[in-house]
């Protein structure tokens, strides 16, 4: 594995994700340019340890990032898994803060790495995560920053997404999350006494 390969792979892949994501779009949760993308990047992070002189045991244990995206990039090939313990599917869902006025602001879209035996991450933290990691073990010198981005749209009076089939040629249903601003700022999950939703072409 050679560093330009390593960035046409994983991390150009792993910047138009993040800046899709940041989009305010509607998407079907488990089939859409997000998943594919996300199911792409995962499969050639699980795919370094194929240029090194570790095992997948070794690489698991070294880093817990990397097991996740492991068996992310195995789901997203093959299904589901002989070991169910590791079947690990991506999803999107649209994040929105909710104010006491009642309005609602985008966030952004959540690639959501749902683990059946370590929980749900963030796909775009876990795969920067176990990427770094595989960074340091081809000693690539790379400067990449891998923060998330979040959009900055206004308080509207309702939740609103765009549907664009450029990026998700059919959509049946679409998942939203709720957070509120806590006292210290941050982010915490929040359930609306009231949601107005909408979707538009």
């Amino acid at each position: 594995m050679n560093q330009r390969r390593f960035i046409n792979d994983i991390i150009k892949p792993w910047d138009e994700l993040n800046s899709l994501l940041s989009q305010q779009y509607a998407f079907q949760p488990d089939l859409s340019d997000i998943t594919r993308l996300a199911g792409s990047i995962a499969v050639s992070i699980r795919h370094q340890v194929d240029f090194v002189e570790l095992n997948d045991n070794q690489a698991n244990t070294l880093s817990e990032a990397h097991r996740i995206i492991c068996d992310a990039g195995d789901y997203w090939k093959h299904g589901s898994l002989r070991k169910e313990e590791r079947n690990c599917p991506i999803t999107v869902a649209a994040a929105f803060e909710y104010a006491d006025n009642g309005t609602f602001r985008f966030i952004r879209n959540i690639a959501s790495l749902t683990h059946n035996s370590r929980g749900e991450s963030d796909f775009l933290e876990t795969s920067v995560q176990a990427a770094k990691f595989w960074m340091s073990q081809h000693g690539f010198n790379v400067e990449w920053n891998g923060t998330p981005t979040t959009a900055t749209p206004k308080f509207e009076f309702a939740a609103r997404l765009q549907f664009n089939p450029k990026y998700c040629i059919n959509m049946s249903s679409t998942q939203i999350k709720f957070f509120k601003r806590a006292a210290n700022g941050e982010l915490i999950p929040f359930d609306p006494p009231e949601v107005r939703f909408e979707v538009y072409e």
